[in-house]
This record gives structure tokens, sequence and C-alpha cells, in this order.
């Protein structure tokens, strides 16, 4: 009875230890994620508590943010959910032509309300993070970390020219 005992409370522990990826397909994605919020936290900015996950192509970019919604790159894109750790909130955003499939079709996301108006913004903060190339799933590569301001300049292909003046 006893050695039943023990090897339940053994079994207990160890599920109960293991941090799940309800998020992404794969669990080197989720460790890079979390990793990089707390090399962020250690050291890039102490103050951040929103953090955002994008994907365009083969890169993977964690990039953070004193609010929600006050960066250029962040209030113009679809954000597919947010989950929490250590009172972070880590945004998910909607990949772009993506390579690979890097969020769960059944994942575990909070829902996020895409209409909130951004907060008022002093112009202090800027884009920082840390920028991958991912070779599949389970390998990635870093690319750039600190200021990622260089990744984010406006680009000809987004840029809406306005529309032709009225012809009289």
């Amino acid at each position: 009875m006893k050695k039943i005992i023990i090897l339940y409370s053994l079994l207990l522990c160890l599920f109960s230890c293991k941090k799940e990826n309800e998020y992404f397909t794969s669990d080197q994605i989720y460790n890079t994620v979390i990793e990089s919020v707390d090399k962020i936290h250690d050291g890039i900015s102490k103050t951040d508590s929103v953090f955002y996950v994008f994907n365009r192509y083969d890169t993977l970019i964690v990039m953070s943010s004193e609010s929600e919604n006050i960066l250029r790159p962040t209030y113009n894109v679809k954000k597919v959910g947010y989950f929490k750790y250590k009172k972070n909130k880590i945004i998910v955003v909607e990949p772009y032509k993506s390579k690979f499939e890097l969020i769960n079709k059944e994942n575990k996301l909070n829902f996020i309300d895409n209409n909130l108006k951004p907060p008022y913004y002093h112009g202090n903060d800027y884009q920082k993070g840390f920028v991958y190339k991912m070779k599949d799933l389970q390998n990635l590569e870093l690319i750039d970390k600190g200021n990622l301001m260089k990744y984010f300049k406006p680009n000809a292909e987004y840029e809406y020219l306005p529309p032709p003046p009225p012809s009289k």
C-alpha cells in the first residue's frame, strides 16, 4: 500500500509540474516564446508586460510593449488570441504567408477584442524583442535582438495611395 501511495504521488507530481503547450504546434516554439519573454525582462525592458508573437514566412518575432495596441505594427494586425505567462499578456498575431503551421487548430488562446482603441501613448516606447529564423518547427536560429525598429519601417507594398482627385 505504501508503494502505491508513493507511486501515485510521484505520478501526480510529474503531471502537475509539466507546463503544457496548448497554443503552438511545436513545444520548441512555445519554449522559445517563453524564453524570449524572460530574456526581455532580464535584459531589454523590465517594465513591459505585453508581448506579441509575429510570424511572417519563415521568421518568428517576439516583440514587447508597455501597453497593448500602441506601437504601429501592433494595431493594424489581426490578433488570433492571447495567453498569460507570469502576469504578462502574450498576444499571438495571425501568421502572414507562413511556411510552417505555427498555431494549433484547437488552441486554448483567450479571445481578444480587436476593436479596442489604443490608450494614450506618450511616445517613449519602441519595437524591441527577438527575431528568429525558422528552419523547421524544431530548429530556430536567433537573427537579431534588442531594437527591432529597422524591421518595422513602412513598406511600399503596404502603403495605400491616396485616391485621385475628383474629375471636373
